[in-house]
């Protein structure tokens, strides 16, 4: 199939170095790279893992707010002393 296509200054900047390091011809070197990009984009993506926040029990996680001390013990550990 014959057709005309434009391409932004940086693809075809792309493909004419790709097409010349390797010594293919555009034609080729642009049905390869469509080919390539076709493969890749009908490939199916894995699902990310969907994030999940397990709760957990507050009670342990309360620090006494009427004993300082108590309070300190909590959040640093025991004062070694």
């Amino acid at each position: 199939m014959r057709t005309t296509l434009t391409l932004d200054d940086d693809v075809a900047v792309a493909i004419e170095r790709r097409r010349q390091k390797l010594h293919h011809s555009l034609k080729q070197e642009v049905n390869d790279l469509i080919r390539a990009g076709l493969t890749h984009v009908e490939q199916e993506q894995p699902e990310a893992p969907r994030f999940r926040i397990k709760p957990l029990p507050v009670g342990e996680l309360l620090i006494p707010i009427d004993d300082v001390s108590a309070a300190l013990d909590v959040a640093e550990g025991p004062c070694r002393g």
